[in-house]
């Protein structure tokens, strides 16, 4: 497991046995709210992701061949589960994040409610991040 997603699959884990999915929608939450808001001019075309039924963005930079992401959604739930992914690929080369499967998904342990709901946009935005470090 990647470690970054290790504490959350942690803490997705515990407020699970402690309120069963609310307790993870709230976590979720919770991540977004305390992640930093993109500009309107950030909240463009280009770092638009698609596969999602909410609005995603995603931007990268590269430093000393390690990609590093932001993201941000309209969406709360959304926007704590792409910073979860946008942080656990950030500090990774082209090669390592290429070898990242669809699977890192179930490590987090989402319950059943976000895991059905939720699941095809984050493998989507593991497709979306993959696409920008070969582009």
């Amino acid at each position: 497991m990647i470690n970054e997603l290790k504490k959350y699959a942690e803490n997705l884990s515990e407020v699970y046995s402690l309120e069963q999915e609310m307790g993870q929608y709230q976590y979720l939450i919770d991540i977004g709210n305390k992640a930093p808001s993109f500009s309107k001019d950030e909240q463009n075309e280009i770092n638009k992701m698609f596969g999602c039924q909410a609005q995603v963005w995603i931007i990268s930079k590269i430093d000393k061949d390690r990609f590093y992401f932001r993201g941000d959604s309209d969406a709360a739930i959304v926007k704590g589960l792409v910073q979860i992914i946008t942080e656990a690929l950030s500090g990774h080369t082209k090669e390592e994040i290429s070898d990242i499967k669809h699977n890192i998904v179930d490590q987090l342990g989402l319950g059943p409610g976000l895991t059905v709901r939720r699941q095809v946009g984050m493998m989507a935005m593991i497709d979306h991040i993959k696409k920008i470090t070969v582009s």
